[in-house]
C-alpha cells in the first residue's frame, strides 16, 4: 500500500490527518487554478477551503487518489463559475471567460495536467532562497510586473531581474533532473518579462 492509498483509507475512516495530507498536496495548485479563473486571491482561498469541506463530507466516495483530485478540481471550477456569475452584476465579466470556465470534463483534465506542472514548480520554489522565491511567486503566480514587484519588496529592478534569472535557472535544473522538458515552463505566463521566461 503506497502513501496515497494509506491516506485514502485514513480519510474514509474519518482521520483528519488524511484531510491535512491532501490539503498539503493540492491546496497551493488549486488556489493557483482558482486565481487564474477569477483573479481574486481571497475568494480563491475561500473556494479551495470550501472544496476541502466538500471532500470531507463525501470522503467515503473516493476509493482512489485520482478520483479525489478530479473531484477537487471540478468542485473548484464550478465554484469559480458560480462566483463569476454572482459577481457579473458588480463587475463586467466577459461572457467568453464564463464559457471558458464551463468546459467539458475532458478539458478540465488538461487544466489538471497544467496544474500538476504548477505543483512541481511550487515545490521547487519552496527550495529557493527567500528573495528569489518571493520574486518568482509575485511574477508567476500573481502576474505582477517588475515595478509592482519592486514596490512590494522595496527593491530595485536589477535585483528583481537577478533574482528571477537565478530562480529560472534553478527551476530549469530541477526540470532536467526530473527529465521534464523545460519547454513546458513557457506555458506559464510571466507578465514581468512580457511573455515566455525561457532564457
Amino acid at each position: 500500500m503506497d502513501k496515497f492509498d494509506k491516506q485514502i483509507s485514513d480519510l474514509q475512516q474519518g482521520k483528519e490527518t488524511a484531510l491535512c495530507f491532501f490539503m498539503d498536496q493540492y491546496a497551493s495548485a488549486l488556489q493557483f487554478f482558482a486565481f487564474k479563473l477569477i483573479k481574486d486571491k481571497e475568494a480563491s482561498a475561500e473556494i479551495v477551503s470550501d472544496a476541502f469541506v466538500k471532500l470531507w463530507d463525501r470522503r467515503l466516495n473516493f476509493p482512489a487518489a485520482d478520483g479525489l483530485k478530479s473531484f477537487l478540481y471540478l468542485v473548484t471550477r464550478n465554484a469559480c463559475l458560480d462566483h463569476l456569475k454572482q459577481s457579473r452584476n458588480k463587475f463586467a465579466h466577459d461572457d467568453a471567460l464564463l464559457l471558458d470556465i464551463a468546459t467539458s470534463d475532458s478539458d478540465i483534465l488538461k487544466k489538471i495536467i497544467y496544474n500538476e506542472l504548477v505543483e512541481l514548480i511550487v515545490l521547487e520554489i519552496k527550495k529557493l532562497p527567500k528573495q528569489q522565491a518571493q520574486v518568482f511567486q509575485l511574477a508567476i503566480m500573481e502576474g505582477r510586473n517588475t515595478q509592482e514587484i519592486c514596490d512590494e519588496l522595496h527593491t530595485s529592478p536589477s535585483t528583481v531581474y537577478f533574482a528571477r534569472s537565478k530562480a529560472i535557472a534553478a527551476l530549469k535544473k530541477a526540470f532536467e533532473q526530473r527529465k521534464i522538458s523545460v519547454h513546458y515552463i513557457s506555458l506559464l505566463p510571466l507578465a514581468a518579462a512580457g511573455g515566455s521566461f525561457i532564457v
